[in-house]
Protein backbone atom coordinates (compact mmCIF):
# COMPACT_ATOMS: atom_id res chain seq x y z
CA UNK A 1 0.00 0.00 0.00
CA UNK A 2 2.98 2.40 0.60
CA UNK A 3 4.47 1.55 -2.63
CA UNK A 4 1.18 2.56 -4.18
CA UNK A 5 0.70 5.95 -2.64
CA UNK A 6 4.63 6.95 -2.99
CA UNK A 7 3.82 6.17 -7.27
CA UNK A 8 0.57 7.78 -6.88
CA UNK A 9 2.75 11.05 -5.99
CA UNK A 10 5.45 10.92 -8.21
CA UNK A 11 2.64 10.94 -11.36
CA UNK A 12 1.25 14.14 -9.27
CA UNK A 13 4.49 16.12 -9.30
CA UNK A 14 5.18 15.29 -12.83
CA UNK A 15 1.56 17.16 -13.69
CA UNK A 16 3.00 20.41 -11.70
CA UNK A 17 3.92 22.45 -14.99
CA UNK A 18 4.00 25.44 -12.52
CA UNK A 19 6.84 27.18 -10.33
CA UNK A 20 6.34 28.20 -6.67
CA UNK A 21 5.35 31.30 -7.74
CA UNK A 22 3.23 30.39 -10.41
CA UNK A 23 4.87 30.25 -13.58
CA UNK A 24 4.13 28.62 -16.22
CA UNK A 25 7.11 26.59 -18.32
CA UNK A 26 7.55 25.04 -20.98
CA UNK A 27 9.61 22.00 -21.71
CA UNK A 28 12.70 23.37 -22.87
CA UNK A 29 14.15 26.73 -23.41
CA UNK A 30 16.17 28.07 -26.44
CA UNK A 31 17.51 31.19 -27.47
CA UNK A 32 14.45 32.90 -29.06
CA UNK A 33 13.52 32.92 -25.53
CA UNK A 34 15.93 35.65 -24.88
CA UNK A 35 16.28 37.35 -28.09
CA UNK A 36 15.83 40.31 -26.40
CA UNK A 37 18.13 40.13 -23.98
CA UNK A 38 21.41 42.75 -24.39
CA UNK A 39 24.52 41.00 -22.51
CA UNK A 40 26.52 44.59 -21.91
CA UNK A 41 23.32 46.16 -20.84
CA UNK A 42 20.99 43.35 -19.33
CA UNK A 43 23.60 40.16 -17.92
CA UNK A 44 27.17 41.65 -17.85
CA UNK A 45 30.05 40.40 -16.25
CA UNK A 46 30.47 39.54 -12.41
CA UNK A 47 30.44 42.97 -10.36
CA UNK A 48 30.01 45.00 -12.36
CA UNK A 49 26.66 46.68 -13.74
CA UNK A 50 23.62 45.65 -13.56
CA UNK A 51 25.06 42.84 -11.16
CA UNK A 52 23.21 40.27 -12.61
CA UNK A 53 25.75 37.82 -12.07
CA UNK A 54 26.87 38.87 -8.89
CA UNK A 55 28.56 41.32 -6.38
CA UNK A 56 32.13 40.79 -6.61
CA UNK A 57 34.40 40.05 -10.13
CA UNK A 58 36.21 36.85 -8.76
CA UNK A 59 32.95 36.04 -6.72
CA UNK A 60 33.89 33.49 -4.21
CA UNK A 61 37.37 32.89 -5.40
CA UNK A 62 37.47 36.51 -3.65
CA UNK A 63 35.18 36.14 -0.58
CA UNK A 64 32.91 33.46 0.21
CA UNK A 65 29.30 34.67 2.26
CA UNK A 66 29.40 35.06 5.67
CA UNK A 67 27.86 31.78 7.17
CA UNK A 68 25.16 33.61 9.47
CA UNK A 69 25.28 30.75 12.45
CA UNK A 70 22.13 31.80 15.50
CA UNK A 71 23.20 31.50 18.76
CA UNK A 72 19.87 29.63 19.97
CA UNK A 73 21.97 26.52 20.92
CA UNK A 74 23.71 28.04 23.65
CA UNK A 75 20.44 28.36 25.71
CA UNK A 76 21.06 24.58 26.67
CA UNK A 77 24.39 25.39 28.15
CA UNK A 78 23.03 24.55 31.50
CA UNK A 79 22.52 20.67 30.10
CA UNK A 80 25.83 20.25 29.93
CA UNK A 81 27.34 21.81 33.07
CA UNK A 82 28.07 25.22 31.14
CA UNK A 83 27.31 28.69 30.99
CA UNK A 84 26.22 30.70 28.10
CA UNK A 85 29.71 32.23 27.34
CA UNK A 86 31.59 28.69 27.56
CA UNK A 87 28.77 27.15 25.26
CA UNK A 88 29.73 30.18 23.02
CA UNK A 89 33.44 29.49 23.00
CA UNK A 90 33.22 25.93 22.57
CA UNK A 91 30.99 26.95 19.75
CA UNK A 92 34.04 29.17 17.92
CA UNK A 93 36.76 27.14 19.01
CA UNK A 94 35.09 24.03 16.98
CA UNK A 95 34.44 26.38 14.61
CA UNK A 96 30.70 25.19 14.17
CA UNK A 97 30.58 29.10 14.27
CA UNK A 98 32.90 31.07 12.24
CA UNK A 99 32.35 33.94 10.21
CA UNK A 100 29.35 35.24 11.68
CA UNK A 101 26.30 35.53 14.21
CA UNK A 102 23.10 36.35 14.00
CA UNK A 103 21.14 36.84 17.38
CA UNK A 104 17.28 37.18 18.20
CA UNK A 105 15.31 38.15 20.93
CA UNK A 106 12.33 36.44 22.66
CA UNK A 107 9.06 37.75 22.66
CA UNK A 108 9.62 40.79 25.24
CA UNK A 109 12.34 42.17 23.45
CA UNK A 110 10.27 41.99 19.68
CA UNK A 111 7.43 43.80 21.49
CA UNK A 112 10.26 46.17 22.95
CA UNK A 113 8.48 45.99 26.37
CA UNK A 114 10.11 44.77 29.92
CA UNK A 115 10.05 40.97 31.16
CA UNK A 116 7.44 41.98 34.13
CA UNK A 117 5.14 43.28 31.34
CA UNK A 118 1.52 41.47 31.94
CA UNK A 119 1.78 39.94 28.59
CA UNK A 120 4.84 38.45 28.95
CA UNK A 121 4.72 36.13 32.00
CA UNK A 122 6.49 32.54 31.22
CA UNK A 123 7.23 33.86 27.74
CA UNK A 124 10.62 35.01 28.73
CA UNK A 125 13.36 33.63 27.15
CA UNK A 126 11.13 31.96 24.29
CA UNK A 127 12.51 32.57 20.78
CA UNK A 128 15.45 33.57 21.73
CA UNK A 129 17.37 34.94 24.90
CA UNK A 130 16.17 37.91 26.77
CA UNK A 131 17.53 41.26 26.36
CA UNK A 132 16.22 43.63 28.58
CA UNK A 133 19.26 46.45 29.18
CA UNK A 134 22.79 46.99 28.47
CA UNK A 135 23.46 46.01 31.66
CA UNK A 136 23.63 42.14 30.57
CA UNK A 137 26.36 42.62 28.50
CA UNK A 138 28.29 44.12 30.98
CA UNK A 139 27.00 42.48 34.56
CA UNK A 140 24.72 39.60 32.89
CA UNK A 141 24.81 36.07 31.49
CA UNK A 142 25.33 38.32 27.86
CA UNK A 143 29.14 38.44 28.58
CA UNK A 144 29.93 36.03 25.86
CA UNK A 145 28.14 38.92 23.31
CA UNK A 146 30.65 41.61 24.31
CA UNK A 147 33.32 39.32 23.47
CA UNK A 148 31.53 39.29 20.34
CA UNK A 149 31.62 42.52 19.78
CA UNK A 150 35.28 43.14 19.84
CA UNK A 151 35.47 40.14 17.29
CA UNK A 152 33.26 42.62 15.43
CA UNK A 153 35.92 45.14 15.03
CA UNK A 154 38.33 42.62 13.41
CA UNK A 155 35.82 41.32 10.30
CA UNK A 156 33.36 38.74 12.65
CA UNK A 157 30.06 39.95 11.52
CA UNK A 158 26.75 40.47 14.19
CA UNK A 159 23.36 40.62 12.56
CA UNK A 160 20.82 41.67 14.49
CA UNK A 161 18.28 39.96 13.64
CA UNK A 162 15.00 41.15 15.71
CA UNK A 163 13.38 42.62 12.41
CA UNK A 164 10.88 45.18 14.53
CA UNK A 165 12.52 48.01 14.25
CA UNK A 166 13.16 49.50 16.94
CA UNK A 167 13.68 46.01 18.76
CA UNK A 168 16.76 45.76 16.44
CA UNK A 169 17.63 49.40 17.15
CA UNK A 170 17.47 48.94 21.07
CA UNK A 171 19.85 45.90 20.25
CA UNK A 172 22.30 48.37 18.09
CA UNK A 173 22.20 50.95 20.76
CA UNK A 174 22.62 48.81 23.61
CA UNK A 175 25.75 47.26 22.09
CA UNK A 176 27.22 51.04 21.38
CA UNK A 177 26.76 52.08 24.97
CA UNK A 178 28.55 48.69 25.52
CA UNK A 179 31.19 49.15 23.45
CA UNK A 180 31.94 53.23 24.46
CA UNK A 181 31.76 51.60 27.79
CA UNK A 182 34.87 49.26 27.28
CA UNK A 183 37.13 51.30 25.53
CA UNK A 184 36.21 49.85 21.52
CA UNK A 185 36.07 51.85 18.24
CA UNK A 186 32.29 51.76 17.55
CA UNK A 187 33.99 53.18 13.53
CA UNK A 188 34.99 49.44 13.86
CA UNK A 189 31.77 47.81 14.02
CA UNK A 190 30.76 44.91 11.53
CA UNK A 191 27.54 43.76 11.04
CA UNK A 192 23.67 44.86 10.08
CA UNK A 193 20.57 44.88 11.65
CA UNK A 194 17.10 44.29 9.60
CA UNK A 195 15.32 47.40 11.08
CA UNK A 196 12.38 47.48 9.00
CA UNK A 197 9.46 49.20 10.98
CA UNK A 198 7.15 48.77 8.00
CA UNK A 199 6.81 45.26 7.40
CA UNK A 200 5.61 44.46 10.88
CA UNK A 201 2.38 45.81 9.63
CA UNK A 202 2.27 44.19 6.35
CA UNK A 203 2.75 40.43 7.49
CA UNK A 204 -0.30 38.42 8.95
CA UNK A 205 1.35 37.09 12.19
CA UNK A 206 3.54 40.04 14.10
CA UNK A 207 1.78 41.14 17.24
CA UNK A 208 5.02 43.52 17.76
CA UNK A 209 4.18 46.61 15.67
CA UNK A 210 4.29 50.27 17.16
CA UNK A 211 2.79 52.43 15.97
CA UNK A 212 3.71 53.41 12.32
CA UNK A 213 4.96 56.71 12.72
CA UNK A 214 7.23 55.55 15.97
CA UNK A 215 8.51 52.31 14.48
CA UNK A 216 9.40 54.76 11.29
CA UNK A 217 11.56 57.46 13.13
CA UNK A 218 12.96 55.40 15.78
CA UNK A 219 14.64 52.84 12.77
CA UNK A 220 15.47 56.17 9.98
CA UNK A 221 16.94 57.87 12.81
CA UNK A 222 19.57 54.65 13.53
CA UNK A 223 19.90 54.58 9.62
CA UNK A 224 21.20 57.66 9.56
CA UNK A 225 23.17 58.17 12.73
CA UNK A 226 24.61 54.56 11.02
CA UNK A 227 25.61 56.28 8.41
CA UNK A 228 27.86 59.18 10.06
CA UNK A 229 28.94 56.94 13.07
CA UNK A 230 29.38 53.47 12.08
CA UNK A 231 30.72 53.05 8.64
CA UNK A 232 30.82 49.27 8.47
CA UNK A 233 27.82 48.36 10.17
CA UNK A 234 24.56 48.51 7.66
CA UNK A 235 21.84 49.94 9.23
CA UNK A 236 18.65 48.45 7.84
CA UNK A 237 18.29 45.35 4.79
CA UNK A 238 16.10 47.73 3.23
CA UNK A 239 12.89 45.50 3.66
CA UNK A 240 12.36 42.33 5.57
CA UNK A 241 11.65 40.63 2.94
CA UNK A 242 12.15 37.16 4.45
CA UNK A 243 9.14 37.33 7.06
CA UNK A 244 7.02 38.82 4.64
CA UNK A 245 7.68 36.04 2.40
CA UNK A 246 7.00 33.44 5.20
CA UNK A 247 3.66 35.17 5.51
CA UNK A 248 2.60 33.61 2.51
CA UNK A 249 3.43 36.07 -0.60
CA UNK A 250 4.81 34.86 -3.57
CA UNK A 251 8.49 36.00 -5.18
CA UNK A 252 7.08 38.53 -6.91
CA UNK A 253 5.77 40.43 -3.70
CA UNK A 254 8.23 39.88 -1.95
CA UNK A 255 10.73 41.78 -4.23
CA UNK A 256 8.29 44.24 -4.59
CA UNK A 257 7.79 44.92 -0.94
CA UNK A 258 11.28 44.91 -0.07
CA UNK A 259 12.33 47.22 -2.98
CA UNK A 260 8.92 49.44 -1.93
CA UNK A 261 10.34 49.69 1.62
CA UNK A 262 13.80 50.29 0.61
CA UNK A 263 12.33 53.24 -1.75
CA UNK A 264 10.72 54.48 1.45
CA UNK A 265 13.97 54.29 3.86
CA UNK A 266 16.14 55.77 1.15
CA UNK A 267 13.49 58.89 0.00
CA UNK A 268 14.00 59.71 4.03
CA UNK A 269 17.74 59.37 3.97
CA UNK A 270 17.49 61.42 0.46
CA UNK A 271 15.53 64.29 2.38
CA UNK A 272 17.58 64.18 5.55
CA UNK A 273 20.92 65.26 2.82
CA UNK A 274 22.67 61.91 2.43
CA UNK A 275 23.62 61.38 -0.80
CA UNK A 276 22.11 58.39 -2.62
CA UNK A 277 26.24 57.84 -3.17
CA UNK A 278 27.08 57.30 0.55
CA UNK A 279 23.59 55.64 1.13
CA UNK A 280 21.89 53.45 -1.45
CA UNK A 281 24.52 50.54 -1.23
CA UNK A 282 23.90 50.20 2.71
CA UNK A 283 20.68 48.21 3.04
CA UNK A 284 21.54 44.22 1.73
CA UNK A 285 18.97 42.81 -0.20
CA UNK A 286 18.35 40.23 2.30
CA UNK A 287 15.47 37.36 0.49
CA UNK A 288 14.00 34.66 1.43
CA UNK A 289 15.99 30.87 -0.04
CA UNK A 290 13.23 29.01 -0.99
CA UNK A 291 12.73 25.30 -2.02
CA UNK A 292 12.07 26.19 -5.66
CA UNK A 293 15.53 25.72 -7.11
CA UNK A 294 15.71 28.02 -10.29
CA UNK A 295 13.02 30.52 -8.95
CA UNK A 296 15.81 31.58 -5.84
CA UNK A 297 18.76 31.51 -8.47
CA UNK A 298 16.52 33.75 -10.92
CA UNK A 299 15.26 35.81 -8.20
CA UNK A 300 18.75 36.90 -6.65
CA UNK A 301 19.61 38.00 -10.08
CA UNK A 302 17.00 39.72 -10.38
CA UNK A 303 16.79 41.52 -7.68
CA UNK A 304 20.26 43.11 -7.94
CA UNK A 305 19.39 43.73 -11.50
CA UNK A 306 16.03 45.89 -9.84
CA UNK A 307 18.91 47.57 -7.15
CA UNK A 308 21.01 48.54 -10.33
CA UNK A 309 17.43 49.45 -12.26
CA UNK A 310 16.17 52.31 -9.33
CA UNK A 311 19.55 53.36 -8.36
CA UNK A 312 20.21 55.10 -12.33
CA UNK A 313 16.98 55.45 -12.80
CA UNK A 314 15.16 57.00 -9.64
CA UNK A 315 18.43 58.10 -8.32
CA UNK A 316 20.39 59.10 -11.29
CA UNK A 317 23.29 56.90 -9.72
CA UNK A 318 26.65 56.75 -12.43
CA UNK A 319 26.41 52.73 -13.81
CA UNK A 320 30.03 53.34 -13.64
CA UNK A 321 30.48 53.82 -10.19
CA UNK A 322 27.91 52.32 -8.57
CA UNK A 323 28.26 50.34 -5.82
CA UNK A 324 26.23 46.60 -5.50
CA UNK A 325 24.77 45.76 -1.97
CA UNK A 326 25.69 42.20 -0.33
CA UNK A 327 22.75 39.89 -1.63
CA UNK A 328 21.58 37.35 1.56
CA UNK A 329 19.05 34.61 2.14
CA UNK A 330 17.47 33.69 5.34
CA UNK A 331 16.66 29.80 4.23
CA UNK A 332 12.85 29.11 4.04
CA UNK A 333 11.37 28.33 7.69
CA UNK A 334 8.34 27.69 6.25
CA UNK A 335 9.28 24.87 4.00
CA UNK A 336 10.69 22.87 7.28
CA UNK A 337 8.30 20.29 8.01
CA UNK A 338 7.56 19.05 11.64
CA UNK A 339 7.03 15.67 9.99
CA UNK A 340 10.57 13.49 9.32
CA UNK A 341 12.39 16.56 10.70
CA UNK A 342 15.35 14.11 8.49
CA UNK A 343 13.80 15.46 5.34
CA UNK A 344 14.40 19.08 6.50
CA UNK A 345 18.45 18.47 6.00
CA UNK A 346 17.78 18.11 2.27
CA UNK A 347 15.62 20.54 1.67
CA UNK A 348 18.04 22.85 3.48
CA UNK A 349 20.32 21.77 1.14
CA UNK A 350 18.97 22.27 -1.73
CA UNK A 351 18.27 25.71 -0.61
CA UNK A 352 21.60 26.93 0.45
CA UNK A 353 22.72 25.04 -2.72
CA UNK A 354 20.33 27.35 -5.01
CA UNK A 355 21.22 30.45 -2.66
CA UNK A 356 24.93 29.85 -3.90
CA UNK A 357 24.35 29.30 -7.29
CA UNK A 358 22.60 32.80 -7.15
CA UNK A 359 25.20 33.82 -5.67
CA UNK A 360 24.58 35.15 -1.51
CA UNK A 361 26.88 37.50 -0.04
CA UNK A 362 25.76 35.58 3.47
CA UNK A 363 23.62 32.90 4.55
CA UNK A 364 21.67 32.01 7.28
CA UNK A 365 20.94 28.03 7.08
CA UNK A 366 17.89 27.23 8.89
CA UNK A 367 18.13 24.08 11.58
CA UNK A 368 15.76 20.51 11.10
CA UNK A 369 14.76 20.96 14.69
CA UNK A 370 13.13 24.55 12.95
CA UNK A 371 9.25 23.15 13.40
CA UNK A 372 9.55 21.80 16.10
CA UNK A 373 12.03 24.04 18.54
CA UNK A 374 15.43 26.52 18.73
CA UNK A 375 18.31 24.73 17.52
CA UNK A 376 20.22 22.31 19.47
CA UNK A 377 24.08 21.94 19.58
CA UNK A 378 23.70 19.04 16.97
CA UNK A 379 21.12 20.71 14.57
CA UNK A 380 23.79 23.62 14.24
CA UNK A 381 26.51 21.36 13.63
CA UNK A 382 24.45 19.47 10.63
CA UNK A 383 23.82 23.15 9.17
CA UNK A 384 27.51 24.23 9.52
CA UNK A 385 28.32 21.03 7.76
CA UNK A 386 26.51 21.52 4.91
CA UNK A 387 27.75 24.87 4.24
CA UNK A 388 31.48 23.28 4.38
CA UNK A 389 30.32 20.69 1.99
CA UNK A 390 28.89 22.96 -0.04
CA UNK A 391 31.88 25.22 -0.01
CA UNK A 392 34.75 23.05 0.16
CA UNK A 393 33.71 19.46 -1.49
CA UNK A 394 30.91 19.89 -4.31
CA UNK A 395 33.03 23.11 -5.55
CA UNK A 396 29.95 24.94 -7.07
CA UNK A 397 31.85 28.21 -5.73
CA UNK A 398 34.38 27.84 -8.26
CA UNK A 399 33.27 29.75 -11.04
CA UNK A 400 31.05 33.20 -10.77
CA UNK A 401 27.40 32.40 -12.01
CA UNK A 402 27.62 29.07 -13.14
CA UNK A 403 24.20 28.94 -14.51
CA UNK A 404 24.92 32.66 -16.43
CA UNK A 405 23.47 32.25 -20.29
CA UNK A 406 21.05 29.35 -19.67
CA UNK A 407 18.36 30.06 -21.78
CA UNK A 408 15.69 28.95 -18.58
CA UNK A 409 17.77 30.70 -15.98
CA UNK A 410 18.27 34.19 -18.18
CA UNK A 411 14.40 34.26 -19.10
CA UNK A 412 13.10 33.42 -15.78
CA UNK A 413 15.29 35.87 -14.67
CA UNK A 414 14.24 38.61 -16.91
CA UNK A 415 10.39 37.52 -16.17
CA UNK A 416 10.83 37.75 -12.34
CA UNK A 417 12.38 41.32 -13.06
CA UNK A 418 9.59 42.79 -15.01
CA UNK A 419 6.90 41.19 -13.08
CA UNK A 420 8.14 42.65 -9.95
CA UNK A 421 8.86 46.14 -11.37
CA UNK A 422 5.41 46.24 -12.71
CA UNK A 423 3.55 45.48 -9.29
CA UNK A 424 5.99 47.70 -7.76
CA UNK A 425 4.89 50.97 -9.68
CA UNK A 426 1.37 49.85 -8.94
CA UNK A 427 2.40 50.25 -5.18
CA UNK A 428 4.55 53.64 -6.07
CA UNK A 429 1.49 54.79 -7.94
CA UNK A 430 -0.68 54.67 -4.82
CA UNK A 431 1.52 57.00 -2.70
CA UNK A 432 4.39 54.61 -1.83
CA UNK A 433 4.84 51.28 1.19
CA UNK A 434 3.66 54.07 3.91
CA UNK A 435 0.62 55.16 1.95
CA UNK A 436 -0.93 51.33 0.87
CA UNK A 437 -0.12 50.35 4.67
CA UNK A 438 -2.32 52.94 6.05
CA UNK A 439 -5.36 52.23 3.48
CA UNK A 440 -5.31 48.67 4.10
CA UNK A 441 -4.44 47.46 0.08
CA UNK A 442 -1.20 46.25 1.17
CA UNK A 443 -2.43 43.92 3.95
CA UNK A 444 -5.29 42.38 1.66
CA UNK A 445 -2.77 41.44 -1.15
CA UNK A 446 -0.81 39.42 1.46
CA UNK A 447 -4.20 37.65 2.88
CA UNK A 448 -4.90 36.60 -0.55
CA UNK A 449 -1.87 35.27 -1.49
CA UNK A 450 -1.67 33.41 2.06
CA UNK A 451 -5.38 31.98 1.46
CA UNK A 452 -4.50 30.97 -1.83
CA UNK A 453 -0.78 29.36 -0.83
CA UNK A 454 -3.00 27.29 2.02
CA UNK A 455 -5.50 26.38 -1.17
CA UNK A 456 -2.66 24.87 -3.24
CA UNK A 457 -1.27 22.49 -0.63
CA UNK A 458 -4.75 21.42 0.71
CA UNK A 459 -5.49 20.53 -2.88
CA UNK A 460 -2.38 18.99 -3.57
CA UNK A 461 -1.45 21.69 -6.35
CA UNK A 462 1.91 22.63 -4.63
CA UNK A 463 3.97 19.05 -2.73
CA UNK A 464 5.29 19.08 0.46
CA UNK A 465 6.71 15.28 0.77
CA UNK A 466 5.29 13.96 4.36
CA UNK A 467 2.77 16.73 4.65
CA UNK A 468 0.27 16.00 1.77
CA UNK A 469 2.11 14.04 -0.17
CA UNK A 470 4.63 10.76 0.37
CA UNK A 471 2.85 10.27 3.67
CA UNK A 472 3.80 6.61 3.74
CA UNK A 473 7.39 7.79 4.05
CA UNK A 474 5.97 8.85 7.86
CA UNK A 475 5.49 5.02 8.13
CA UNK A 476 9.48 4.62 9.51
CA UNK A 477 9.82 7.58 12.26
CA UNK A 478 13.25 8.45 12.28
CA UNK A 479 14.91 9.24 15.42
CA UNK A 480 16.61 12.00 15.99
CA UNK A 481 18.48 14.37 18.50
CA UNK A 482 16.12 17.54 19.51
CA UNK A 483 16.15 18.65 23.00
CA UNK A 484 18.64 17.46 24.89
CA UNK A 485 15.75 17.26 28.01
CA UNK A 486 12.76 18.74 29.01
CA UNK A 487 15.03 20.94 31.70
CA UNK A 488 16.99 22.43 29.06
CA UNK A 489 13.45 23.20 27.05
CA UNK A 490 13.21 27.16 26.57
CA UNK A 491 9.63 26.75 25.91
CA UNK A 492 9.29 24.83 28.61
CA UNK A 493 7.29 27.53 31.07
CA UNK A 494 9.05 28.28 33.97
CA UNK A 495 11.55 25.65 33.58
CA UNK A 496 15.06 26.41 35.06
CA UNK A 497 16.20 28.78 31.94
CA UNK A 498 13.17 30.96 32.24
CA UNK A 499 13.90 31.34 36.41
CA UNK A 500 17.14 32.28 35.58
CA UNK A 501 16.66 34.74 32.92
CA UNK A 502 13.84 36.21 35.63
CA UNK A 503 16.57 36.18 38.19
CA UNK A 504 18.50 38.44 36.26
CA UNK A 505 15.66 40.88 35.27
CA UNK A 506 14.75 40.78 39.56
CA UNK A 507 18.75 41.29 39.72
CA UNK A 508 19.19 44.08 37.18
CA UNK A 509 15.98 46.25 38.92
CA UNK A 510 17.17 45.63 42.22
CA UNK A 511 20.65 47.40 42.02
CA UNK A 512 19.82 50.26 39.81
CA UNK A 513 20.02 53.70 40.72
CA UNK A 514 16.98 55.73 39.64
CA UNK A 515 18.96 58.99 40.55
CA UNK A 516 21.19 58.39 37.21
CA UNK A 517 18.47 56.58 35.02
CA UNK A 518 15.65 59.47 35.65
CA UNK A 519 17.77 62.55 34.29
CA UNK A 520 19.18 60.37 30.91
CA UNK A 521 15.11 59.32 30.36
CA UNK A 522 13.94 62.96 31.06
CA UNK A 523 16.37 63.52 28.45
CA UNK A 524 15.20 61.31 25.73
CA UNK A 525 11.76 62.19 26.35
CA UNK A 526 12.78 65.85 25.73
CA UNK A 527 14.60 64.75 22.05
CA UNK A 528 11.76 62.32 21.27
CA UNK A 529 9.21 65.94 21.61
CA UNK A 530 11.90 67.31 19.09
CA UNK A 531 12.46 66.60 15.63
CA UNK A 532 16.32 65.86 17.01
CA UNK A 533 18.19 62.21 16.26
CA UNK A 534 16.94 60.09 19.03
CA UNK A 535 20.22 58.03 19.10
CA UNK A 536 22.79 59.46 21.17
CA UNK A 537 19.97 60.25 23.65
CA UNK A 538 19.12 56.16 23.50
CA UNK A 539 22.88 55.27 23.76
CA UNK A 540 23.26 57.66 27.17
CA UNK A 541 20.04 56.07 28.58
CA UNK A 542 21.68 52.30 28.21
CA UNK A 543 24.73 53.75 30.09
CA UNK A 544 22.31 54.98 33.13
CA UNK A 545 20.93 51.54 33.88
CA UNK A 546 17.29 52.26 31.76
CA UNK A 547 15.45 49.07 30.74
CA UNK A 548 14.20 48.52 27.25
CA UNK A 549 10.38 49.62 28.09
CA UNK A 550 11.46 52.76 29.81
CA UNK A 551 13.19 53.65 26.84
CA UNK A 552 10.71 52.83 24.12
CA UNK A 553 8.06 54.30 26.78
CA UNK A 554 9.37 57.84 26.82
CA UNK A 555 9.97 58.01 22.96
CA UNK A 556 6.27 56.75 22.52
CA UNK A 557 5.10 59.06 25.18
CA UNK A 558 7.33 61.88 23.49
CA UNK A 559 5.98 61.70 20.19
CA UNK A 560 2.17 61.80 21.82
CA UNK A 561 1.30 58.35 22.24
CA UNK A 562 0.97 55.95 24.94
CA UNK A 563 3.63 54.80 27.28
CA UNK A 564 2.98 51.42 26.70
CA UNK A 565 1.65 50.28 23.01
CA UNK A 566 -0.65 48.20 25.18
CA UNK A 567 -2.04 50.48 27.37
CA UNK A 568 -1.45 48.08 30.45
CA UNK A 569 1.94 49.54 31.95
CA UNK A 570 1.84 52.95 33.49
CA UNK A 571 4.68 55.53 33.08
CA UNK A 572 7.01 54.68 36.19
CA UNK A 573 6.55 56.85 38.87
CA UNK A 574 10.21 58.21 39.23
CA UNK A 575 9.77 60.39 35.96
CA UNK A 576 8.43 63.49 35.55
CA UNK A 577 7.33 63.80 32.31
CA UNK A 578 5.96 67.36 31.07
CA UNK A 579 2.71 65.98 30.14
CA UNK A 580 1.54 64.18 32.94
Amino acid sequence: MGHGKFTDDLRKIKGDLKTQSGYDVKEVYVPDDIANLDFEGDIGMPGTFPFVRGTYPRMYREKLWVRGATPGSVRYAQDEGKTEEEAMEEMLEKAIVTTGLRSSGDCHQLATVDPDHPLVGPDIGNCGGPLFAAWQYLHGKLGWYAKLMARSTQGFVLELGNACGPADVCQFTMMIATMETLGMDITKLRGNMVNDPLHVHIIRSMSYKQPLEVGFRVSTDAMEWCVKNTPLFRPTNGGCAYNMRESGINTIQELAFRFGNYIEYTDEMVRRGISFESWGHRPAIALSGEIDFFETICKLRAARRIYARLATERYGADPKTLRCPPCNTNLAGDSMTLQQPIFNVIRNTIEAIASVLGGVNGMELKHYTEAISPPSPEAVTVSSAIEAIIADEANIPLVADPLGGSYYVEWLTTRIESDVMAYLQKILDMGGMREVIKTGWLQEEVEKAAQERQRELEERQKIKVGLNAYQSLLDWPIKLPMLRRESGNPYEPWGPTQKSDWEEWETFKRNRDLSQIKPALEHLYQVAKSDKNLIRAMVEAWKANASIGEVMGVIRAGMGFSYDQFEMVPVPEFLELSWR
